[in-house]
């Protein structure tokens, strides 16, 4: 589910690696975004590839988004910084 404050916006992401190609797929009823993800999930690649689509969806740099939880899991809490109310609306809304 996003959440934001007054310099963070917070999302729940469920990452699918390994797919034939990188995109959104959806929401989950708990209001978690689905993420299809191209790259193995060994190695960081995943979470690489997570960040890089996310930062190119919204149209920021890579260094404003984290994980801030679920770092080898497939469920991660991503945070955004310094990201405008408007950024944060390129993301699918659920």
């Amino acid at each position: 589910m996003p959440s934001s404050s007054a310099d963070q916006h917070t999302l729940s992401v469920k990452v699918i690696p390994n797919a034939s190609k990188t995109e959104f797929a959806g929401w989950l009823e708990d209001g978690t975004l689905k993420v299809r993800i191209q790259s193995p999930a060994q190695d960081g690649k995943a979470n690489k590839a997570l960040v890089a689509f996310l930062a190119k969806q919204v149209g920021v740099s890579k260094n404003q988004i984290s994980i801030l939880r679920g770092q080898t899991g497939r469920q991660k809490v991503i945070a955004f910084e310094r990201l405008s109310s408007s950024q944060f609306e390129q993301l699918p809304r659920p």
